[in-house]
């Protein structure tokens, strides 16, 4: 969708007005610069649509009061699905403000089976539709989001962590055919990065790169002008193969070596330290765990515990102010799943990006470490869906 295209606008006009409790035809006009012809069109169409409604507020003071638009809840809904720890996933149901409706846990065993996933995945969103109060047909857009590397435009799990040899599968176009509605697939981390642009209430919303430090993974998202930075291939940065060592770098499960991922994840952490313990089955039986016996050798100023610890900051540092060089961002949001992550790479980290970035972006750059809310994982899932119903794709 290019920036200047009428149908961005009309995202863009129905996200603030998302985020805000009513804005006039003017007030939308100067948000988006645009004419009074052009936002006449679009907010004619968003109307007949019945995306948005108008009323008039009461009179104030002299002249005449402008209309106000808002969001009408109603008009859609979406549904997501997104997995949890312990073989369960989280279903959702969301009115188009992105209020959650209704929510429901669901079993989810066998996800080692990427083939017979689709058929799983259309019966758990038929059995959450069946169990809510919303009507059937209503629900016009489904998110689902699996720990893989996706093709976000065309649907594709193209490799599959449960099982290396997995070839690839269209996940979504199979869903689609069986739910009998439009289906959007996605990874972990970036739907994390549509959390923070959807529902987020600090800091830049728009323009922001995002690293996410999961339990043993990682990856990244980016986005730009409101948009979030989608590759020619339809796929979206994966932040945990940006190159940070030339030679002799770490093996790399993709194949290459010298990935930010073998340095600055936890598996990374674990896997460094590993050897020192010289049980490394042990370590991976259990890797959170092993990642709790990490943390508190590092606590205890056990030397290779913190060593790992401080290789992953400055690994993690230097690809940051890489990024920050190439593309200047203008925010950095850096989010972990464990806290005592942020805790021993934070001070190794900052003082890499200090020394690597080119000081004039460094000055003008927000780099943030936050915790990862439980509920941001549910609010990017439905973002993702969410994303699709405003863009026009469906109503």
């Amino acid at each position: 969708m290019h920036l200047f295209d009428l149908d961005y606008s009309k995202l863009r006009a129905l996200k603030l007005l998302r985020r805000s409790d009513g804005l006039s035809r003017v007030e939308l006009a100067d948000a988006l610069h645009l004419n009074k012809a052009t936002i006449t069109a679009l907010t004619a169409d968003l109307l007949r649509r019945q995306l948005v409604v108008e009323a008039a507020p009461q009179a104030t003071g002299r002249g005449r009061p402008r209309t106000q638009l808002s969001i009408y809840p109603g008009a859609a809904y979406a549904i997501s699905l997104y997995p949890l720890a312990g073989e369960r996933a989280s279903l959702d149901i969301v009115d188009l403000r992105g209020e959650r409706i209704h929510n429901r846990i669901l079993e989810f065993r066998g996800q080692d089976d990427l083939e017979a996933l689709p058929a799983r995945c259309a019966a758990m969103f038929e059995q959450a539709i069946a169990e809510s109060a919303v009507p059937r047909e209503r629900i016009r857009h489904a998110g689902l989001v699996l720990p893989a590397p996706v093709d976000h435009r065309r649907g594709i799990v193209h490799s599959w962590p449960f099982d290396p040899k997995q070839r690839a599968v269209a996940v979504a176009p199979l869903i689609a055919e069986r739910l009998g509605m439009p289906v959007t697939l996605d990874n972990r981390a970036t739907v994390i990065a549509r959390a923070e642009h959807w529902f987020g209430t600090e800091g830049e919303r728009d323009n922001f790169s995002m690293v996410a430090l999961l339990e043993l993974g990682m990856n990244g998202a980016r986005y730009c002008a409101g948009q979030m930075q989608i590759g020619y291939n339809g796929m979206t940065p994966d932040f945990s193969h940006v190159k940070i060592a030339f030679e002799d770098g770490r093996p790399c499960f993709c194949g290459g070596s010298g990935c930010l991922g073998s340095y600055a994840s936890a598996h990374a952490i674990l896997t460094a330290w590993a050897g020192s313990e010289g049980s490394s089955q042990d370590v991976w039986r259990d890797p959170h765990g092993a990642f709790s016996r990490v943390v508190q050798a590092a606590r205890a100023g056990e030397e290779r515990a913190s060593s790992a610890f401080a290789m992953a900051g400055k690994a993690l540092g230097t690809a940051i102010a890489g990024h920050i060089n190439e593309h200047d961002p203008g925010r950095i949001l850096v989010v972990a799943a464990q806290q005592d992550m942020l805790a021993f790479i934070e001070a190794d980290c900052f003082a890499t990006i200090d020394r690597q970035t080119i000081p004039a972006l460094r000055q003008r750059t927000s780099i943030d470490f936050r915790t990862i809310e439980e509920s941001v994982y549910w609010k990017g899932a439905a973002a993702l869906a969410l994303e699709a119903l405003y863009a026009g794709k469906v109503l």
